[in-house]
């Protein structure tokens, strides 16, 4: 039984006569017969009552019409559906965000296309780089914004990556103490001063372990988080010296603290990161090449 069949014998159905049915759907009326007696040799069962210069349909066709207009009708609208996911006027878009996301143009990325592409639904999970890697990895979300290094991206064959941002560690101090008239700030001038150094697990922490290690120094340890916002205002009131990204502290400046360049030049970079075989599907193929355009025509975001 084939999608054709259907069609041609609701037409019968409709006109109740070969002839017109076969020159509505632009077919010979020995064709169309022909067609419909194939049918019904293969249900096996007789769909038309053939009269002299009509047909009418047997129960049987009645309950065959009454299913193919409903096989057909879902046929319709899938081919429907499936066309706008083409033209991206359906479908979802999963995508990972940063905890940090606010503090960057990525929303703004995110919205710019949303107004482009509003048919689209957007999923949206939010988490720290190496979860949203591993969930992109697992082909639960399509593709995802990260902090990462291009030798760490490179050991994963089957992510596409893109780098949009590239932002340097600054030191942040309140405009009370007397390191906010520095021009800029060296490790060593940090050793006398409670540090509110980043959690344990983190990258910037490491890097920051390296630097005192190998300055000879033992950091005067406030606290530990990553949390941008607490790193800021314990910061601002004078309680330590914290260490922020310059766009995070730019973003949030409400002229109680100062940023000061760090002499260690540490700094991260964000990816657009997806998975490569899924490069061709539509939604995912147009926010990749969005991104990258987006990247190009604003190198600073």
């Amino acid at each position: 039984m084939q999608m054709q069949q259907l069609r041609y014998f609701l037409e019968i159905a409709k006109e109740k006569n070969i002839s017109a049915a076969a020159k509505n759907l632009y077919l010979s009326q020995p064709s169309l017969s022909q067609q419909i007696r194939k049918l019904e040799e293969e249900l096996e069962v007789p769909l038309l009552i053939r009269h002299s210069k009509s047909v009418s349909l047997t129960d049987a066709g009645e309950q065959f019409a009454h299913h193919a207009r409903r096989i057909l009708g879902g046929v319709d609208q899938l081919s429907e559906l499936m066309h706008k996911q083409s033209l991206l006027e359906a479908g979802t878009l999963k995508i990972g965000l940063l905890w940090i996301a606010g503090y960057t143009n990525l929303l703004q990325i995110l919205s710019d296309y949303h107004r482009l592409y509003p048919g689209l639904n957007y999923s949206f999970s939010v988490n720290g780089s190496a979860h949203l890697q591993q969930m992109l990895l697992d082909r639960k979300i399509h593709a995802a914004f990260i902090i990462g290094t291009e030798e760490q991206l490179d050991q994963e064959p089957d992510l596409y990556s893109c780098k949009i941002q590239e932002d340097f560690y600054s030191v942040i101090v309140s405009r009370r103490n007397p390191l906010a008239s520095r021009k800029s700030l060296s490790v060593l001038d940090l050793r006398d001063s409670p540090i509110i150094m980043p959690s344990p697990a983190s990258a910037l922490r490491k890097s920051l372990d390296r630097i005192f290690e190998e300055a000879g120094i033992t950091p005067n340890i406030l606290c530990e988080t990553s949390q941008s916002d607490l790193v800021i205002q314990l910061a601002a009131h004078d309680l330590g010296v914290g260490i922020s990204s310059k766009s995070i502290a730019t973003s949030a400046q409400d002229g109680t603290y100062a940023i000061v360049p760090f002499e260690s030049r540490l700094h991260r970079s964000i990816y657009y990161v997806t998975l490569k075989e899924l490069l061709d599907y539509p939604s995912i193929r147009s926010f990749t090449r969005y991104v990258k355009r987006y990247q190009l025509e604003n190198k600073a975001l």
